[in-house]
């Protein structure tokens, strides 16, 4: 371009400068969007350590990473592209999301595995309100019950394990002060379903005398196994 006018040779530069304002433009925008990305899974996989630690050695067994993410996330630190951090996002993405629904899965194996099924335990709790010497353990069971209900469908942490514990124990104390016929019941029914033998006319009597005569599920068969009592 060198016998060209100058102002087409301005007119070129400008193009040029302007086409490499607007590369460099998107590129900054693309790397700003996987940097919010990557932000974002960077504090799902911080939840997900702290349901590891609270479930640790008990209910929670883990998930593998595929190995090429560690790969692409070491190749991450040494290539800030946009491409390169894109691709890292979204394989962070699946693995994030599938490492939560394992440990809701875990989770939720768990509670009910130590507490029962807690939508007939606080039915359970409300009925004996009417007891007296019922009432401060079924009201105390109750509040538990709601609290592990709001926590259940979240990844747990320390204060999720510690509700489930108190509930737990509140649990056994209610079921303590049963008649040892109802207690089985109880335990077998929140446990999966009490047996239809289970529901004998001493159990059926006080279940309806006390107004839980509808609260629990009934299956054929023997139980397959308690969590209480």
């Amino acid at each position: 371009m060198a016998d060209a006018p100058t102002w087409v040779i301005e007119t070129a530069d400008a193009v040029e400068r302007a086409s490499d304002a607007d590369r460099a433009r998107r590129e900054s925008e693309g790397l700003g969007t996987a940097k919010e990305s990557l932000d974002a899974r960077l504090a799902e996989l911080t939840e997900l350590g702290r349901a590891a630690a609270a479930g640790r050695g008990t209910w929670w067994s883990g998930v593998d990473a595929p190995p090429d993410l560690w790969n692409n996330l070491r190749s991450a630190q040494q290539d800030l592209s946009q491409r390169a951090l894109g691709r890292t996002a979204e394989q962070l993405a699946v693995f994030t999301t599938r490492a939560k629904q394992a440990a809701l899965g875990f989770w939720d194996q768990h509670v009910v595995g130590d507490a029962g099924d807690v939508n007939e335990l606080k039915q359970f709790a409300a009925a004996l309100r009417n007891v007296s010497a019922l009432r401060q353990v079924a009201d105390d069971l109750d509040s538990a019950l709601g609290e592990l209900g709001r926590l259940r469908s979240k990844l747990p942490d320390s204060a999720a394990v510690e509700s489930l514990a108190r509930a737990v124990a509140l649990l056994d104390d209610l079921e303590a002060r049963l008649p040892p016929t109802v207690r089985s019941f109880v335990s077998a029914a929140t446990g999966g379903g009490a047996a239809l033998d289970q529901l004998d006319a001493e159990v059926l009597n006080w279940l309806v005398a006390h107004g839980a005569s509808d609260v629990f599920k009934i299956v054929p068969g023997r139980p397959v196994g308690t969590q209480h009592g």
